[in-house]
């Protein structure tokens, strides 16, 4: 199973498409699953954390049931990726128990395996854009630079933590170097997320000695961004955004504080005279909005369901090309149609 399970996280790096990504984990983890249930009930049957895990997604997945705009079809997509991501989570806690040896080995291996695709993904990307003010998008099915960021900065954390437990100076030395390519392929996408939430990690795991890398990093972040006068405005002009957003939702949770929407309720937030899908402005959200239609319009009228136009808007999932082809498409319709795409 822990080679299953390492397959798998390899496909993060290796697999273009997310679709193909999530057949994998069926194929190969979901099955593991279903044959180890019992063992896996047992490891955890008085481990509160997992409890306390469980409750949370029964909780929001629960939520499902009184969403105004209730959609059996998305509640059933919703409750089958709970199920799966409470799958990985559980089975990453049993092996790194039962199996830590091996886990550990593979974990180098994955670190190699990143920091690899690290460096392919900046040389890619910026033989064709340009360096270094373009944001990176890597390889991998990451389709977003928050979530790449993320996800290639658990292994820089990893990296740091082998620099200092690692015997032998050239182990150091390799892993130093590993560590460079991965801290700049984080800074390359100008995640502010992925940036912040690998420093809180660092200096948490690793401790003060990681405290350098933690500023080192954050400050080349924000000096990128500053190269660019176009790319600061935009990018300080969302944030600033933000105060007003989250403020409303915490008016909107004053009636609603215990049990909220539901989980699939329409997620936009008017907040400075205009209206956000989330913390994050959309392009996608835009482009509806002008065409004065709502979600679950655009997706009839593309073949899509409103939780996969939300998702696209959330930017938890990308459209892929054939999809991007019929909005486009339905645009120019619209326009030639005679109606008037507004903003």
């Amino acid at each position: 199973m822990a080679y299953l399970y390492a397959l798998f996280i390899a496909g993060y790096f290796l697999l273009p498409m997310a679709s193909g990504h999530r057949r994998l984990y069926y194929l190969l983890v979901v099955p593991a699953i279903l044959l180890l249930w019992r063992e896996l009930a047992d490891f955890y049957r008085r481990n509160v954390l997992a409890g306390l895990l469980l409750l949370f997604a029964t909780y929001m997945t629960t939520t499902l049931l009184w969403t105004s705009d209730f959609e059996a079809v998305a509640a059933l997509q919703t409750l089958g990726l709970a199920i799966c991501v409470l799958g990985f989570c559980f089975v990453s806690g049993y092996l790194w128990v039962r199996h830590a040896e091996l886990m550990d080995r593979l974990a180098h291996r994955a670190t190699w395996l990143a920091a690899g695709a690290a460096l392919v993904s900046i040389i890619v990307w910026y033989i064709s854009h340009p360096f270094p003010i373009s944001r990176l998008e890597p390889l991998g099915v990451m389709h977003h630079q928050n979530k790449a960021g993320s996800a290639y900065g658990v292994f820089l954390v990893l990296c740091m933590h082998y620099i200092f437990t690692e015997r032998g100076r050239d182990n150091r030395a390799v892993y130093s170097a590993l560590a460079l390519v991965l801290l700049s392929l984080v800074v390359l996408t100008q995640s502010r997320t992925a940036m912040t939430a690998v420093c809180v990690g660092l200096v948490v795991l690793v401790g003060y000695r990681a405290f350098a890398v933690a500023v080192v990093g954050m400050a080349a972040l924000w000096a990128l961004m500053a190269s660019n006068p176009e790319v600061w405005v935009k990018r300080v002009g969302d944030f600033s955004f933000r105060p007003g957003i989250w403020e409303q939702v915490l008016v909107d949770m004053q009636g609603y504080w215990w049990f909220g929407h539901g989980y699939l309720v329409d997620p936009r937030v008017p907040a400075y005279g205009r209206l956000f899908d989330h913390a994050h402005n959309a392009y996608l959200a835009t482009l509806r909005e002008a065409m004065g239609l709502t979600q679950a319009e655009l997706g009839r009228l593309i073949g899509r369901d409103k939780l996969t136009i939300s998702r696209w808007e959330c930017g938890t999932l990308r459209p892929g090309p054939e999809a991007l082809a019929k909005l486009l498409a339905l645009a120019a319709r619209r326009k030639q149609a005679g109606v008037v795409l507004a903003g």
